[in-house]
């Protein structure tokens, strides 16, 4: 084995190459001729183009070329990625003179220099005649569609009678909670460089699913997809954003093919609010029903969840609601909205942020009902089986995590009256608790290794790399199986041309990476092994393939040691190539397929014999000046059980992530709309306040760190998305112990705690 083992704390095997600025991204390419495009947006809520003139942008020096509806020409029609397709949203760009939002792309200058098309951009004149729009959820007469009847294979979450059990309960918290619209502001934009080979097309692009990209510009441009390769080796954040195929990358593609020379294409970050998927607004309705000691009998969660006129993008919070606590009844429904903007998708705990919000605020508020201490309720409740199945978990440590969480925190020093608590200078102190959960899914995957001479290893697989670590935790996981330095491991990922690259989301990339990358690793050292027992004369001749060991480029055994590079010499073989496939029980047969296509194509986090999620528990400590009521979080405390902790150090950093955005979500964050106007008026990082240094101060993260065996043969679960499930509602309960305010919407404003 190597010297670097599951769990420790290895530096990012591509820490060096980022911080030296050797890392190279979407944009960072400068091709020979190269030119730039620029898109030019709708400033209607809601239309149709009337009218354009193009002439002063044309006259400008060093444009090429101003496309609009009428000179793009036509695409063949793509699928959004949620009816089976591979795009944000199946309405394209420059197809027709309607709008259907504000800050749709409706035209694109083209220029030698990005100066240029800046400049040109804002003479192309445009009239529209406009039409009656929606993008506020409270609207009256909104078009609504069950979401159940309309795609019937996202279906309700029901176990027995909940309406009935939470109707005859001695005691019932019945409460809505909000979350407004948001997006995910990664720090690289969203940008492209697409140049064509006589009528091949290569697209350079941070992607979370490179494999969708691919295949659904081939479908748009009707061309076949092996003329197609994407190559993301880097992304600088994703969170949701880059998951499927976005309007822009066609844009760049066309028009690269159109002046017949490589075109760079980049977002400005007004437009980013308008270019992709967002996380869109919700409703909860929660109604939970207990005894007066505390067992619940029963809990309803009703979602009003936002989507756009033209896709049905479906919203499945309450399928992890109605697994988190032991619900001897339960409901968890979704009526779709449609409102005039862009199709929403995923951001970070696309579905579970919301959810978990309300959940975890509803039972904050039941335990006051009650008078009982808002962890000893959830400890109370806490299931053993799937309520909804009646499988078993696959691991659940959920009571492990609130437990070693109130210690870490101090918990039995909380004062439980609101407002009781306080600095001495007046300063009120809130201590707020919440859990979370976050489904565990795995896709197909395949791995090819190969061990050279002289230890380098060459290792290809599905996967892409968004900054969360799945190159380190893939290089721990092949090292670790043979006896390498991951620093002499050449991952390749994120490039079309390699094995398929699925997407990369739902916290599902490493346990889908690593297990066939394992498995290829140890194909490698059984075939090594069954090479030096059987070279006559070898110090390892004879012994049993199954007992040697591999470290630091030597085989052993009881009988001695061997070189790797003498064992090859002597077979006369410059390398081994060892092959894994990420199989698992759950997963269709033809799923491979599926995702060599483009296609989303995951189990979970149902099984055949169980159901699998990760689960975490959040202690957070406010402070609030009352005469200036703006909560600070000042505390924050995190546990989480993911499995087994395959690489620490990003381990650590994806929980520091989610406690951030959990703030973030809690207090800051929110895409604004004005029902005048449409579109999201704060498209900018200046309006939309992402949480910063002076928000984020004393965080402390543990691990419970036990594999997860039933779940894949790593033992490792999904940790990105789950850190940030109920951060938020951790700090909203807080913010009500402070003040005895409670805030049933996010973000939570400072006029809404002013006395």
């Amino acid at each position: 084995m190597s010297k670097t083992k599951l769990g420790a704390n290895a530096e990012r095997v591509d820490g060096r190459d980022k911080v030296m600025g050797k890392a190279i991204y979407g944009a960072d390419r400068i091709l020979p001729h190269m030119v730039h495009a620029l898109p030019i947006t709708a400033t209607v809520g809601k239309g149709r183009i009337t009218s354009i003139d193009l002439g002063a942008a044309e006259a400008v020096k060093g444009v090429l070329v101003v496309l609009d509806y009428r000179t793009l020409g036509r695409l063949k029609p793509v699928v959004f990625s949620f009816a089976g397709g591979h795009a944000i949203q199946s309405l394209q760009p420059l197809q027709s003179a309607d709008v259907a939002y504000r800050g749709q792309a409706v035209a694109l200058v083209i220029a030698e220099t990005l100066e240029a098309a800046y400049e040109a951009a804002p003479l192309v004149k445009i009239s529209y005649a406009a039409e009656p729009f929606e993008v506020e959820m409270s609207a009256a007469g909104q078009e609504e569609v069950k979401q159940a009847v309309a795609a019937p294979y996202f279906p309700d979450f029901v176990h027995g009678d909940p309406e009935a059990a939470v109707a005859g309960a001695p005691v019932i918290l019945d409460e809505v909670y909000r979350t407004s619209p948001q997006h995910q502001n990664p720090m690289e934009l969203l940008s492209v460089v697409a140049e064509w080979d006589g009528d091949h097309l290569t697209i350079h692009e941070g992607s979370q699913a490179s494999q969708a990209m691919q295949c659904g510009l081939a479908v748009q441009l009707g061309i076949p997809a092996d003329n197609i390769r994407v190559i993301s080796p880097y992304v600088g954040g994703g969170f949701g954003q880059r998951g499927s195929l976005s309007p822009h990358t066609i844009l760049a593609a066309v028009a690269a093919r159109k002046v017949g020379r490589p075109v760079k294409l980049t977002v400005p970050r007004s437009q980013v609010f308008h270019a992709t998927s967002f996380r869109g607004a919700n409703e909860h309705h929660v109604r939970i029903g207990a005894t007066r000691d505390g067992q619940v009998t029963g809990g309803v969660h009703l979602v009003r969840a936002q989507t756009s006129r033209f896709d049905l993008m479906p919203y499945t919070g309450e399928e992890t609601t109605s697994r988190m606590y032991a619900w001897p009844a339960f409901r968890g429904a979704t009526t779709l909205v449609k409102l005039d903007t862009q199709t929403p998708g995923f951001m970070r705990a696309p579905m579970e942020m919301g959810s978990f919000f309300a959940l975890e605020s509803a039972m904050d508020e039941l335990a006051i009902k009650l008078d009982l201490d808002p962890v000893a309720l959830r400890l109370k409740n806490d299931a053993v089986a799937d309520p909804i199945t009646g499988k078993p978990f696959s691991s659940r440590r959920l009571k492990e995590c609130l437990e070693r969480g109130a210690a870490r925190f101090g918990w039995d020093r909380r004062s439980a009256t609101p407002g009781s608590m306080q600095d001495p200078d007046g300063v009120l102190i809130g201590w707020g608790v919440a859990a979370g959960a976050y489904p565990g899914y795995i896709g197909p995957a395949l791995a090819k290794v190969r061990l050279q001479r002289g230890g380098k290893v060459i290792l290809s697989v599905g996967g892409h790399e968004m900054g969360q670590g799945i190159r380190t935790a893939i290089a721990v996981v092949a090292a670790s199986e043979l006896g390498v330095d991951p620093e002499t491991i050449e991952i390749r990922i994120g490039d079309t041309a390699y094995p398929p690259q699925h997407t990369t989301a739902g916290a599902w990339g490493a346990a889908t990476a690593t297990m066939p990358v394992r498995d290829a690793s140890r194909a490698i050292r059984q075939q090594l092994a069954g090479l030096a027992t059987k070279q006559k004369g070898g110090p390892l001749h004879g012994q049993d393939p199954t007992s040697l060991t591999l470290q630091d480029g030597w085989l052993s055994g009881y009988g001695g040691r061997q070189r790797v590079d003498d064992i090859l010499r002597t077979a006369r073989l410059p390398g081994l190539d060892g092959e894994g496939r990420g199989d698992v029980p759950g997963l269709k047969p033809d799923a491979l397929k599926q995702a060599a296509i483009g296609k989303i194509s995951t189990a979970g986090p149902e099984f055949p014999d169980h159901v699998s999620f990760s689960f975490v528990a959040h202690f957070a400590e406010v402070r609030i000046d009352p005469r200036l009521p703006r909560p600070r979080v000042t505390r924050f405390v995190t546990v989480v059980d993911c499995g087994r902790v395959i690489s620490r150090r990003t381990a650590e950093s994806q929980a520091y992530g989610g406690i951030v955005w959990g703030i973030g979500s809690a207090l800051s964050e929110g895409s604004e709309v004005d029902p005048r106007f449409g579109g999201f008026l704060n498209n900018n990082i200046a309006e939309y306040q992402v949480a910063v240094n002076a928000d984020v101060r004393r965080c402390e993260v543990e691990f419970i760190d036990r594999e997860d065996t039933n779940f894949n043969g790593l033992g490792a679960k999904g940790l990105g998305e789950v850190v940030c499930v109920g951060a938020a509602a951790a700090v909203a309960n807080a913010v009500h112990h402070a003040t005895g305010r409670r805030v049933r919407s996010l973000p939570i404003r400072m006029e809404e705690l002013l006395a």
